[in-house]
C-alpha cells in the first residue's frame, strides 16, 4: 500500500495556510501604498526583495531543515534562470507602481486574470491544446477584466491620468506574471524552488536599483534614508511578502490545487475591507459588473486544469513499468 501523502493528510491545514497567505499578501500592500508616504517606490521594492529572501532563507533552514527537507539555493545555470528571473522581476515591479496609483480593490480584481493568461501561454509557448471549454473561460474573464479597466482605458478615459497608468502597469504585471509561471514550469525541471527565489530576487534588486538614475527627472523616484515610520512599513511589507509567499507555496503540500482554488478569491473581499478601511477605496460599479466574468472564467480554468492534472496522474500509474 502506498503511503499516504501530506496533501491527503490535512487538507483543512492546507486551507488555513492559503488563507494565511492572501491576509499577508493584502498586508504586503497596504502596507506598500503606506510606505510610498515616506520613501520611493523603487526604494521599497529593493527593500522587499531583500527582507523577503530573508525571511525564506530562515524558513527553509531553520523550519523546513527539521522535518528533514531542504529548499536547495543553489543555482545551477544562471542563463536557464534569466527568462524567469527577469519576467518576474517586472511583473513584481509594474505591480507594486499599479498600486500606489489606483485603488486596492481594483489592482486585486485585475490580478484574477493570472490563471486565465497562463493557460493562454501554456498554449502560444508550449504547445498545450485548449478546447472549447477552456478557450470560453479564458474569453469570459478577458471580457470581465476589460469593463473593470474601461473607466480607466476605454475610449472616453483620460490617457494621461496616473489612473489610467496604474490600470495599464497592473495588467502588464499579470501578463508578465503569467510568463513567469511558464518560465518557472520548464526551469523547476533542472533547478529548485529555492534557486527560483535567488534569482527573482536579485533580478527584482538589480531592477529596483536602475530607478536611482529617474530621480534626475523625476524626483519621487529619490532613495533617502527612511525615518521611523518609514522602516515600519518596509519591514512590515517585506516579512508579510516572504511569509505571504511561502504560505502559497506550503498550502500545496497539504492541500490539492482543486481544493484551494475557491479561496483564490478571497483576495477580493479582503482587499476590499482594507481598502475601505485604511485608504476610504471603494470598488466601483465597473468592478462588481466585471468581476464575477473574471472569477467565472478563472474558476473554470482553475478546476479543470485540476481535473486534467488527475487524469494525467491516473494514466501515468496505470502506465507499465
Amino acid at each position: 500500500m502506498n503511503k499516504p501523502t501530506e496533501t491527503s493528510q490535512a487538507p483543512l491545514l492546507g486551507i488555513a495556510l492559503k488563507v494565511a497567505s492572501i491576509v499577508l499578501l493584502v498586508t504586503m500592500m497596504v502596507s506598500l501604498k503606506f510606505a510610498t508616504e515616506h520613501i520611493a517606490v523603487g526604494q521599497i521594492i529593493f527593500t522587499r526583495a531583500v527582507i523577503g529572501i530573508a525571511t525564506i532563507y530562515t524558513f527553509y533552514y531553520v523550519v523546513a531543515h527539521h522535518r528533514g527537507s531542504s529548499a536547495g539555493f543553489k543555482i545551477k545555470s544562471a542563463v536557464n534562470h534569466l527568462p524567469w528571473a527577469i519576467s518576474s522581476a517586472f511583473a513584481m515591479t509594474m505591480w507594486f507602481v499599479a498600486l500606489t496609483l489606483i485603488p486596492l480593490p481594483e489592482a486585486t480584481a485585475i490580478g484574477f486574470l493570472l490563471p486565465l493568461l497562463v493557460v493562454f501561454f501554456a498554449w502560444l509557448i508550449l504547445g498545450e491544446r485548449i478546447k472549447i471549454i477552456r478557450s470560453l473561460a479564458i474569453a469570459t474573464g478577458l471580457l470581465g477584466v476589460s469593463i473593470i479597466v474601461w473607466p480607466r482605458l476605454g475610449t472616453d478615459a483620460d490617457y494621461g491620468s496616473a489612473s489610467a497608468l496604474g490600470a495599464a502597469l497592473s495588467l502588464a504585471a499579470v501578463v508578465c506574471w503569467a510568463y513567469a509561471q511558464i518560465c518557472l514550469r520548464t526551469l523547476s525541471k533542472t533547478e529548485s524552488s529555492g534557486s527560483a527565489v535567488i534569482s527573482f530576487s536579485v533580478a527584482t534588486m538589480s531592477l529596483a536599483i536602475l530607478t536611482i538614475p529617474l530621480s534626475t527627472i523625476y524626483p519621487q523616484f529619490s532613495w533617502m534614508w527612511p525615518d521611523s515610520s518609514g522602516w515600519l512599513w518596509l519591514l512590515l511589507c517585506g516579512v508579510t511578502g516572504g511569509l505571504g509567499q511561502l504560505g502559497t507555496a506550503e498550502s500545496l503540500r497539504y492541500a490539492t490545487p482543486g481544493t484551494l482554488a475557491p479561496f483564490e478569491y478571497l483576495a477580493f473581499p479582503v482587499a476590499s475591507i482594507a481598502a475601505i478601511f485604511f485608504f476610504d477605496e471603494h470598488p466601483d460599479a465597473n468592478i462588481w459588473k466585471g468581476l464575477p466574468f473574471v472569477i467565472a472564467g478563472g474558476s473554470v480554468v482553475i478546476l479543470r486544469e485540476y481535473q486534467l492534472k488527475i487524469k494525467a496522474d491516473r494514466n501515468s500509474s496505470k502506465a507499465p513499468r
